[in-house]
């Protein structure tokens, strides 16, 4: 163990020393919050939730909600809607009554009060919409009859507290792949990996080392990041601790595991970085860290679920916005996934892995 621990506490210290490497790790991130934090946070359009029945006269509410380009309507039962919208995930619910109940039809739009600019911007045009439905519908009846409230505990969400978690994620996979992938086959390239064969050093305390030393540094820079973004950005976030630690570190085992994989693989450092790039490109767009996995054509979301960057990114991102509570079954089953991407990776990786 104390071999484990020295190996570990070098290649820290080659890391501190290595002034480049520390400058783009930290830069790279921080720079797409600033860029894609203030870009998503003009909002051309209102996202409003819709709850009630889905055929009916009442239907043709909601289609009408739909083709005024103002808002972005998305369909979710009452529990879910209020939900998401006093965490900030959703501008403002439309709840609408029964399809049993006789016009005029008695609404209730609940918006979160925490964006006051935004809470007027919901109820106006929500209201507004409301009137030339009913114009359309009737011609003089009001069907529609909107009242609004505020959501018992709003909080404010912007596109930054979307974004944070799917760059921390974004960093555990990048930080894992080119960490493992690169500085292995590099030192295996060079003879270095043979040459600790013949040392008192065992081989896995070697590797022990490494894994150890690639959890640390994640674990360090991803807090960084987290502090960066709440006390500069202004960023707003929830820390359960130990589910949030529990989640990064078994998301950061399942890609280091492919690092090991990758490793194995390529002979040479330039062989590698294709294949980890062919690896990381298509789960880096593809796995929710910019924009929602919902918004992907469905043929693309069946593929995109079982990506492990997928898992990641929905237990770190349901964690820390308040949606999952910190053992819900969702986060639940996003470390399960890791952990089985860890295990059937490693098993792979103990078959490829060669030492020159």
């Amino acid at each position: 163990m104390r071999q484990l621990f020295k190996v570990t506490g070098a290649l820290l210290r080659t890391l501190v020393r290595n002034r480049q490497a520390l400058f783009w790790t930290f830069f790279f991130p921080v720079m797409l919050m600033v860029v894609f934090g203030f870009l998503g946070n003009s909002n051309f359009k209102l996202n409003l939730l819709v709850t009630g029945p889905r055929s009916g006269p009442e239907a043709r509410i909601v289609q009408a909600y739909e083709k005024i380009p103002y808002f972005k309507v998305q369909r979710a039962d009452r529990k879910s809607a209020l939900h998401l919208v006093r965490i900030g995930q959703a501008d403002a619910a439309l709840l609408l009554p029964p399809a049993s109940s006789p016009p005029p039809w008695h609404a209730t739009l609940v918006y979160n009060s925490a964006n006051l600019q935004t809470a007027q911007q919901a109820v106006s045009a929500v209201t507004s919409a409301a009137a030339e439905i009913n114009l359309a519908m009737t011609g003089q009846h009001p069907y529609l009859v909107v009242k609004s409230e505020a959501a018992s505990g709003s909080r404010s969400s912007t596109y930054l507290d979307f974004l944070l978690p799917g760059v921390l994620a974004l960093m555990a996979m990048q930080n894992s792949l080119f960490g493992v992938a690169g500085s292995l086959t590099r030192w295996k390239e060079k003879g270095v990996l043979r040459r600790f064969l013949a040392t008192p050093l065992r081989p896995v305390q070697f590797l022990g080392g490494v894994v150890l030393y690639q959890l640390v540094f994640g674990i360090l820079s991803a807090a960084l990041i987290v502090a960066i973004a709440v006390a500069f950005l202004h960023a707003t976030v929830v820390l359960p601790l130990l589910p949030l630690l529990i989640t990064v570190v078994v998301g950061m085992a399942a890609f280091l595991a492919i690092g090991f994989v990758i490793a194995g693989f390529a002979k040479t450092e330039e062989a590698s970085m294709p294949i980890i790039n062919v690896v990381s490109f298509p789960m880096m767009f593809l796995s929710g860290v910019f924009f929602p996995v919902t918004s992907l054509p469905p043929f693309l979301r069946s593929i995109v679920h079982v990506l492990p960057l997928t898992y990641l990114v929905d237990g770190v991102r349901g964690l820390m916005s308040g949606q999952y509570a910190a053992w819900a079954p969702n986060v639940q089953s996003d470390i399960l996934a890791l952990l089985g991407w860890f295990v059937l990776l490693a098993i792979v990786s103990t078959r490829t892995w060669r030492w020159e």
